[in-house]
C-alpha cells in the first residue's frame, strides 16, 4: 500500500507502515540508563543538516514548518527555536541536545522514511530522523507530517515539564483538590489558593516579573451546548467577573475576542471527552492582559463538566514556556474516586 502526496507536485511512495511511525517505530535508545542530562532550553529544537540545505529551500522550508507564530498569544513568538549544525559536526557537545530533528539526504533512499527514538545520546530526548532521496522529496514529506511532528515535540515538553513539575510537586494542594474536586493535579510549590470553594478555585503563583495561575471550576452537565466555543468562553467570562480582578477597583477579567479570535478544538483528556480552547484575557479597568489555555473535560461519571483554565501574565517576558508550564499542570490532572 502506497501513500500519494501531489501538493507540492511531486509524488510520495510511502510504505503503509509509516503511517504507524509515532507509534511503532518508536525506538528507545537505553531507555534513559546511565546517560547524561539531554542540553538545550525548552522549546528549542536542533536541526541537522548540510548548510547549504540549510541555506536553501530545505531551511526556509523547516523555518517555515516549525518556526511559526503560536496562535493565541499576545505577541509573536515561534511554536520552536530552531539552530542548525551540519551533519559532519555533529558531535558529542550537539548530541546532548533534547530535541533533534535529524535530515538525511541520500539518493540510496527509494522512498522517504520517518523513524523516532528517544533517549539515545542523553535523557530525557527525543530524536526525529527524515531520510529522503532529494530536498524536493524531503521537503513534501515534512510538510505532509510537520503536524505530527510538531505535536510529537510538543508533548515531549510537556512531559519534561511535568517530570521537573512532579519532582516539587506540593501534595497538601493535591490533597485538598481530591478531596473538594475529585482531581488529582501535579501542582509544583509557590502556587497557592487565592480563592478555594465547593465549585471553583483559583491557584496562583507570583514572582516580580510575571504570574501564572490556574482556574478550577465544576458543572452539572445538562446539555451538549456546554461543550462548545461560545458557551465555554460565556462560563469563562461569568467565572473571571465574578473570582478574577485587577488591582484596581470594580476591574474583572474577560475574554478579549475583539484582539485575538478564540481557537476551540476537541481533545482526548486522559480518556476522557474534552474541548481546548485559546485565546487571550483582558481587564476591564485595568491595563492588563495575557494568554489564556483551557481544558473542558465531561466528567461521565459524575455526570459533570470540570473545567481547567491556565493563564499568565508576563507584560515584560516571553510567555510560550511560561505558558507551557501552566498547560502541563493541567494536562496531569486525573480522576480520582
Amino acid at each position: 500500500m502506497v501513500l500519494k502526496n501531489n501538493r507540492f507536485g511531486i509524488t510520495l511512495y510511502v510504505i503503509f507502515f509509516l503511517l504507524l511511525c509515532f507509534t511503532a517505530c518508536e525506538s528507545t535508545g537505553t531507555q534513559g540508563k546511565g546517560l547524561l542530562s539531554s542540553s538545550g532550553r525548552s522549546g528549542e529544537m536542533l536541526v541537522v543538516c548540510s548548510s547549504s540545505q540549510w541555506k536553501g529551500e530545505l531551511g526556509d522550508s523547516l523555518q517555515h514548518f516549525f518556526m511559526s507564530a503560536l496562535e493565541c498569544l499576545p505577541q509573536n513568538e515561534p511554536v520552536f527555536t530552531l539552530s542548525q549544525v551540519a551533519n559532519q559536526d555533529f558531535n558529542a557537545v550537539y548530541q546532548k541536545q533534547r530535541n533533534i530533528l535529524y535530515i538525511d539526504i541520500d539518493k540510496k533512499y527509494t522512498e522517504p522514511k520517518i523513524t523516532v527514538v528517544k533517549n539515545k545520546w542523553a535523557s530525557p530526548q527525543l530524536i526525529v530522523n527524515i531520510a529522503a532521496a532529494d530536498e524536493s522529496e524531503a521537503i513534501a514529506f515534512v510538510s505532509y507530517y510537520k503536524d505530527k511532528i510538531t505535536a510529537l515535540f510538543l508533548d515531549a515538553e510537556i512531559k519534561r515539564f511535568q517530570r521537573a513539575q512532579l519532582a516539587q510537586q506540593d501534595r497538601n494542594i493535591d490533597k485538598k483538590l481530591q478531596e473538594t474536586y475529585k482531581i488529582s493535579m501535579i501542582v509544583p510549590n509557590g502556587f497557592v489558593f487565592a480563592i478555594k470553594n465547593e465549585n471553583f478555585c483559583w491557584l496562583r503563583k507570583e514572582t516580580k516579573y510575571w504570574g501564572q495561575s490556574i482556574l478550577i471550576y465544576v458543572q452539572p452537565y445538562t446539555d451538549t451546548l456546554m461543550l462548545t466555543n461560545p458557551y465555554i468562553i460565556t462560563m469563562r467570562n461569568q467565572q473571571t467577573k465574578q473570582y478574577v480582578f485587577g488591582s484596581l477597583d470594580s476591574s474583572y477579567m474577560i475574554v478579549d475576542e475583539k484582539f485575538i479570535p478564540t481557537k476551540s478544538e476537541f481533545y482526548d483528556f486522559n480518556g476522557m471527552y474534552a474541548v481546548k480552547t485559546q485565546g487571550i484575557w483582558k481587564m476591564i479597568g485595568d491595563f492588563m492582559g495575557g494568554a489564556f489555555v483551557n481544558y473542558s473535560l465531561l466528567d461521565e461519571k459524575r455526570n459533570r463538566i470540570i473545567t481547567l483554565d491556565g493563564f499568565l501574565y508576563a507584560p515584560t517576558d516571553d510567555k510560550r514556556d511560561l505558558l507551557r508550564q501552566v498547560e502541563a499542570i493541567l494536562l496531569s490532572t486525573k480522576l480520582v474516586e
